[in-house]
């Protein structure tokens, strides 16, 4: 089998390493959307409370973000395809767990070894751009595989609707354990990319890498607002099946129509990203973004509230949440990555813990809503989390010019002063 080179001879990426990228940037999105129409019939097969089933989401994406903690440092250490490779093997055996589970238990365990697995996917994804593009360019790969990585999410739940329809929920752990297969095979061909390695892993160096990367108020303006940005989205993906299947009365195809409508403005909001990405500033390109899911945000909970509880206002918002997300996050994963050459798995870890630690929250606070709020709790976390979004953005450039201005007097207020020292120091 022959190896897919990163770069050509002159030093210049392959074009066929950007779709590999997006592709195991999608691993973790495909298993998790799959199965998203195929949660009422997973409570009924279990006999298990919806809220208790909403817990595999949240599993999930715990385990998605504590792993990438792992993954990011190993790959600093022992190179991107080593540990890529064990990691795709460990997706493959949580999701054929999965796939034979008959208790809810047993599903939440294959949940958490699938979401480890994915984790290795995800940030060596991310480690392995930032290796090879920087600047414009990596902003503007990052919108290319963003627009794939908007694909699988679109798609997947149509899939999965009607692979539910025909061959039950086990059918949608099946045909994501195929998809695995068919990337773990690519990876297969892949050649290192890190060529910086660190000499040997250190608990300590780790830490202040850690430090250093939560250290960076650059870093922190676009990584947080982001990490409530997947509050938000995984809260629709946690609460929407329950309102448009068991309340709205839609069939688990029919709910699976719906997202790929949500593709349009993604695909819009990339292309229009590498458009501003040449002409405006990532703040400014990161807060026209910001702008869309905010007012997503707003007026997909303020429709329910005002008793409009309709699929096409959902679904309308959700196409401008969308366009938003197309924008804002291949912006500030770009942003929030850029300082970073030296630690570039590191940074990327902290970068996917924080996003996929909001995935979880949004889960769970939707989990906790749904009794008592059964049509307002996703709406109500979405806004909550848009709207906190918008704040945290606003109010670090604040701190970041403020932080500019007693420097110029010779006081330099850092985070790093609150979280630790930088490596190095």
């Amino acid at each position: 089998m022959s190896s897919l080179t990163p770069v050509t001879p002159d030093g210049r990426p392959t074009a066929a390493l950007v779709p590999l990228l997006a592709s195991l940037a999608a691993v973790g999105q495909f298993a998790c959307n799959i199965y998203i129409p195929s949660l009422p019939g997973i409570a009924v097969a279990l006999a298990q409370p919806m809220p208790a089933v909403q817990m595999t989401l949240a599993a999930f994406f715990a385990m998605f973000a504590l792993g990438q903690l792992i993954c990011g440092p190993l790959s600093d250490r022992y190179g991107r395809r080593p540990v890529l490779i064990v990691g795709m093997l460990t997706f493959l055996i949580g999701t054929a767990v999965c796939a034979a589970s008959t208790d809810l238990g047993t599903l939440i365990a294959g949940r958490i070894i699938q979401g480890g697995g994915a984790a290795a996917a995800f940030v060596i994804s991310r480690a392995m751009t930032r290796d090879l593009f920087s600047g414009t360019d990596l902003t503007r790969v990052m919108a290319l595989i963003s627009i794939a990585f908007a694909l699988v999410p679109g798609l997947t739940p149509l899939v999965g609707g009607l692979l539910n329809e025909v061959g039950g929920w086990r059918s949608t752990f099946a045909a994501a354990l195929a998809f695995g297969l068919v990337v773990f095979v690519c990876t297969l061909r892949l050649t290192e990319t890190n060529h910086a390695r660190t000499s040997r892993i250190d608990v300590h160096a780790i830490r202040r890498a850690y430090m250093e990367v939560l250290g960076t108020r650059a870093f922190l303006r676009f990584a947080l607002p982001s990490a409530l940005v997947f509050a938000g989205m995984s809260a629709f993906f946690a609460g929407s099946p329950d309102v448009f299947i068991n309340r709205l009365g839609i069939s688990p195809i029919e709910y699976g129509l719906y997202p790929p409508l949500s593709i349009i403005g993604f695909v819009l909001g990339g292309l229009a990203t590498r458009r501003l990405a040449s002409t405006r500033s990532q703040p400014e390109v990161a807060g026209v973004g910001l702008g869309f899911i905010v007012l997503a945000g707003v007026a997909i909970a303020g429709f329910p509230a005002a008793g409009v509880v309709h699929k096409h206002a959902f679904n309308g918002c959700m196409i401008v949440f969308v366009t938003g997300l197309g924008i804002f996050l291949p912006t500030a994963v770009a942003a929030a990555l850029s300082p970073f050459a030296r630690i570039a798995g590191s940074a990327a870890a902290v970068l996917g813990f924080l996003q996929m630690a909001g995935g979880a929250l949004g889960t769970i606070a939707v989990s906790a809503l749904i009794a008592s709020l059964p049509v307002m709790a996703f709406p109500l976390v979405m806004a909550a989390t848009g709207l906190g979004a918008g704040l945290l953005f606003i109010a670090l450039r604040r701190s970041a010019t403020e932080g500019a201005r007693l420097s110029a007097d010779g006081a330099v207020p850092s985070v790093v002063t609150v979280v630790g020292p930088p490596a190095g120091e």
